[in-house]
């Protein structure tokens, strides 16, 4: 199962996985959980983060269940200081 993950708001703060990218395409073997997919790509605080599949935002209660899908992209947003 292929999923891409896209990173917003990381900086110099992005998982080692990601090699100074914004995105990455991982292989899964079945279904996972959002929180399963983070673990695999490193990471592991996830405070002040935002989880999306597709335009909808994934709620924190289900980062647990098993929902995303082959070919799914799940958009990782990370709050960071600006203004």
């Amino acid at each position: 199962m292929a999923i891409e993950i896209k990173l917003f708001g990381f900086g110099d703060d992005q998982p080692a996985r990601f090699n100074g990218k914004n995105s990455l395409q991982i292989d899964v073997e079945t279904p996972a959980s959002p929180r399963n997919l983070l673990q695999a790509v490193g990471i592991e605080d996830t405070t002040g983060l935002i989880l999306m599949d597709a335009d909808q935002v994934i709620p924190l209660e289900q980062w647990d269940e098993s929902r995303i899908q082959d070919q799914t992209t799940l958009t990782i947003m990370s709050a960071f200081e600006g203004g």
